[in-house]
């Protein structure tokens, strides 16, 4: 069963489709997220989106990884009229009144994502990389903050903490970002010739 996490107030209905028409005919529009380019369709997560105020529409979102590590979730963004969809590691963020008015978050594979409710926005994670969204978009995206394996830790008024692997050592690094840029708050690892690496 999907995962659906309306934390956030929103003007929307969401509700998986599990039985795809056999026709391929839908009785409301069906629109693909993105829109194929060599093909009229594509594998997805199959949603029904009704806002509102306006008409009901089917939307298909691409899979974006393949690895069981991937999940599909709904959550209700800061803006109450956006929804995010999480379709296996790929997230978009669509206005449920107004299909053709959505994005694509810049993390990919997401492999996990939070409701960040004191800040107001969603916190998405690869696999060394951190993305905020708030309620008038992207707020702001983190360099790199580990080698491989990203996982948050904790979360706290100021920082997001964290573990990833670490090759140098054969185990796992710290790091920490400031929750309301993204900056790093640990100096990023330095090479054998002196440079940052990230």
């Amino acid at each position: 069963m999907l995962d659906i996490d309306l934390t956030y107030p929103h003007s929307y209905e969401v509700e998986e489709l599990r039985d795809i028409p056999g026709t391929g005919e839908s009785e409301v529009p069906v629109v693909y997220f993105p829109r194929p380019k060599s093909r009229p369709e594509h594998d997805g997560l199959w949603l029904k989106i009704r806002p509102g105020n306006g008409k009901s529409w089917v939307g298909v979102f691409a899979f974006g990884y393949e690895l069981p590590s991937a999940f599909s979730r709904v959550l209700s963004s800061p803006d109450p009229d956006r929804v995010c969809i999480v379709s296996r590691g790929a997230a978009y963020i669509v206005k449920a009144g107004e299909a053709a008015d959505w994005e694509q978050i810049p993390i990919l594979p997401v492999l996990d994502v939070r409701v960040i409710a004191e800040h107001r926005f969603l916190l998405f994670a690869d696999f060394t990389r951190l993305a905020a969204y708030g309620g008038g978009g992207l707020v702001w995206q983190s360099p790199r903050v580990c080698w491989d394996e990203l996982k948050i830790t904790n979360v706290t008024r100021d920082r997001i903490e964290g573990v990833g692997y670490d090759p140098t050592n054969l185990g796992q690094s710290r790091f920490a970002v400031d929750i309301g840029t993204g900056r790093s708050l640990f100096p990023s690892p330095i090479s054998t010739d002196g440079r940052a690496l990230w």
